[in-house]
């Protein structure tokens, strides 16, 4: 069934004058033509060019939600959260539409910004779709499909892309974004300090020290710590952040120590980066 929508109604008249042949579509159109829908729909949707709601559907989901993100200040943060609630999710997918686009606009956008998604991610956490005729009896949440774990699963899957030091697809812009999405949601209390513990432990044991291992070895260890000096960098740091690394600084000196008895194994690079960009920053006041 073919759609129409409507800027002017010359040039809509105009369009069907030109018509010869027999068309289903255009007697189907004048036989259910109303201007009193008209009217009631431009009324509805506030004098909208689109009209004929039950035809065209005007305003996607997806695009709500880029527009209210659009625009976000701290100023009307508040207002946005509050519009974001008021969506009527009918899909899981329009659910996920929303963690893509806070997702998206973390890693894109300034330090400024961030922090504000981060805040509206914390916020909207509750925030669900219910699937239809479910079934399952043991599903405790009652078929509802939430945000934060749609989130959660979304930010797991970016980080163990980041991590694969090994793919083709790898790359240092897109190690880093994933860590400032991790910790900007950290800060902004969305993922939680277990979460934090385990990628620290991670970390951890990438950068361990060990001898005669093939290069490949140290490639991925040059790899991890730019992304763990992405990640210190984006962390707040205060007496709650601190507990998440469990002396991470003095791990990583020991390590730096056995290093740089051994300055064949990693560049004077990624050891100036380990002492400058991640053990001195844990140590700040």
């Amino acid at each position: 069934m073919a759609t129409y929508q409507v800027y002017k109604f010359k040039e809509l008249k105009e369009k069907f004058d030109s018509e010869t042949s027999y068309n289903e579509d255009v007697i189907k159109f004048f036989d259910t033509f109303s201007f009193e829908i008209v009217a009631n729909n431009l009324k509805n949707k506030n004098n909208s060019a689109n009209i004929f709601s039950d035809i065209i559907k005007d305003n996607s989901t997806k695009t709500k939600i880029i527009g209210l993100l659009n625009k976000l200040h701290t100023s009307n943060l508040s207002n946005i959260i509050k519009s974001i609630r008021l969506i009527v999710f009918q899909t899981e997918e329009e659910l996920n539409d929303l963690v893509q686009q806070c997702i998206q606009k973390i890693k894109r956008d300034n330090a400024e910004v961030r922090p504000l998604v981060a805040r509206l991610c914390f916020d909207i956490s509750t925030t669900y779709f219910v699937t239809k005729n479910n079934t399952n009896q043991d599903d405790k949440d009652g078929g509802k499909i939430f945000f934060r774990k749609i989130l959660l699963t979304e930010v797991k899957k970016d980080y163990s892309n980041s991590v694969n030091y090994d793919s083709e697809e790898w790359t240092r812009e897109r190690g880093e974004k994933s860590m400032i999405l991790i910790g900007t949601l950290y800060n902004g209390k969305v993922i939680e300090a277990n979460i934090m513990n385990g990628i620290i432990k991670d970390f951890r044991k990438i950068i361990e020290f060990k001898e005669n291992q093939p290069q490949e070895y140290y490639d991925r260890l040059e790899k991890a710590v730019v992304l763990l000096a992405s990640l210190v960098n984006c962390v707040v740091l205060n007496e709650e952040s601190k507990k998440i690394y469990n002396d991470l600084d003095v791990y990583l000196e020991n390590q730096l120590a056995l290093y740089e008895e051994n300055k064949q194994y990693i560049s004077k690079k990624t050891r100036i980066l380990v002492s400058k960009s991640i053990i001195d920053v844990l140590r700040k006041n």
